[in-house]
């Protein structure tokens, strides 16, 4: 598998690539004529202070802020990296309060899981990414907001909007205009901490009308390989929408009605699960 790539996504947007091996998720910046606000925290001090090092590398202002998606541990554990405030919306400073309280043993973790408070898939990936978890500083934002922030890079905006969905109530996204840039973090995302990964009606429906307003040219997902242009991104919401439309119209009997198209299916059955039909 290859490192985290550094690539240059838009005049004044840049990406780091997602790496699969320790769910590195997608990290990005955007630059103005007065400073660079980082999108992520990262998995990792290591993870943030490589995509800081190639910033700098190619002289890109001083970093003078990050902003969190959503307070999950691989877009949040790696601020420390950096010297700059963090903001968040305060659901997500809220729950990152909570995990800076936490024992990060690997004794502690394993009763998290038991709990039913942690999932095995991120307690095996932490310990990958993380696994001297002793000097661990989970760093709490101490900027927040409830609906929505701008940021003034000079020159460029970058607009922070709380947008929900079912992966994690607190998700926000990162709009940069002009560039027509969309950090989407993972709101696009099933729910897996859960027994079954989900998906719900309502929360769909209300995911895509918060995201109806942007203009988007680019899409970031946080785990997505690629950059997805303005018809990948149209396409991908297009599914969301009818899968839900599918099964709120035919409930159980969704399942039957999409054809051969795998995508279409797996965002139906994650449905499924989310609306008590299986």
């Amino acid at each position: 598998m290859p490192d985290c790539v550094f690539e240059q996504v838009s005049t004044h947007v840049d990406r780091f690539s997602p790496d699969d091996r320790t769910d590195r998720p997608a990290l990005g910046a955007v630059h103005g004529e007065r400073g660079t606000l980082l999108v992520e925290g990262g998995a990792s001090v290591a993870h943030l202070g490589a995509f800081a090092a190639e910033l700098a590398a190619r002289g890109r202002p001083p970093v003078v802020a990050i902003a969190l998606t959503h307070a999950h541990w691989d877009h949040s554990f790696g601020s420390a990296a950096v010297a700059a405030p963090v903001i968040a919306h305060r659901d997500t400073a809220a729950a990152l309060a909570v995990q800076a309280a936490y024992d990060w043993s690997d004794a502690a973790l394993d009763e998290r899981v038991r709990a039913g408070l942690e999932i095995p898939f991120c307690a095996e990936m932490m310990r990958l990414e993380l696994p001297d978890r002793s000097d661990l500083r989970i760093v709490v934002p101490t900027e927040t907001f409830a609906e929505y922030r701008i940021v003034d890079l000079g020159g460029v905006q970058a607009l922070l909007h709380h947008v929900g969905g079912d992966h994690a109530a607190d998700s926000s996204v990162v709009h940069v205009p002009g560039d027509d840039v969309l950090f989407l973090g993972d709101c696009l995302y099933q729910c897996l901490h859960a027994p079954v990964p989900f998906l719900t009606v309502a929360g769909v429906r209300a995911l895509l009308a918060a995201l109806a307003p942007f203009s988007v040219a680019l899409a970031v997902e946080g785990h997505q390989d690629t950059v997805t242009d303005a018809a990948g991104y149209a396409t991908r919401l297009g599914e969301l929408r009818e899968a839900a439309a599918l099964v709120e119209a035919h409930g159980a009997g969704a399942a039957g009605e999409v054809g051969d198209d795998e995508d279409l299916a797996d965002l139906v059955a994650f449905l499924l699960v989310g609306e008590g039909l299986t």
